[in-house]
């Protein structure tokens, strides 16, 4: 009875061993195919908005406030891979290649389709990076390019390959909208 009770013992305990191991290597678990939005802002305070059909980040003092986009996250199978949009739009951001230059876009796609066809669904993709309270956001499709916004003034979100120049800033806050 004792062998029972200590092989009985030795099996629970190897269960929930591994029960808790898949369950902390799979932190996506449960929000694949989850939407959640966002508020997002650069280090420099700047907010996201529209301005004819564009995504612009800037100061947006009291009476532009309720200009600010907030970002809707899709998240893929991938631990930290989104896809980005705005909210109450059917616009998500993608990163397209002409040459050696990368652009971001705003595109009108339902994107539930685009789950089903993962080379289209590239060029959608951002990976999340946590940089302590700050996030980056790097293209699934070309790697070592990131989402960024201008130092300087108003200026359209944009991506750029050069993550460490000055004239751009590729850290944001990235804080849920309850």
């Amino acid at each position: 009875m004792e062998i029972f009770r200590c092989s009985l013992s030795y099996l629970i305990s190897l269960v929930l061993f591994l029960f808790h191991s898949e369950a902390a290597g799979s932190p996506t678990r449960g929000r694949f195919n989850q939407m959640e939005t966002f508020k997002i802002w650069d280090v420099n305070q700047k907010l996201f908005y529209l301005s004819n059909k564009q995504l612009v980040a800037g100061y947006l003092q009291a009476p532009n406030a309720k200009l600010e986009e907030k970002i809707k996250v899709k998240y893929t199978e991938s631990h930290d891979d989104m896809f980005l949009g705005i909210h109450k739009k059917q616009l998500w951001l993608a990163c397209v290649k002409s040459g050696d230059k990368v652009t971001l876009q705003l595109e009108e796609v339902n994107i539930t389709d685009l789950g089903r066809n993962k080379e289209k669904a590239k060029r959608f993709t951002f990976h999340r990076s946590h940089n302590g309270t700050t996030s980056s956001f790097e293209s699934a499709a070309n790697p070592g390019w990131f989402l960024c916004t201008e130092s300087e003034g108003d200026g359209p979100v944009s991506l750029t390959n050069k993550p460490r120049d000055v004239t751009k800033v590729t850290q944001f806050y990235f804080q849920v909208v309850a």
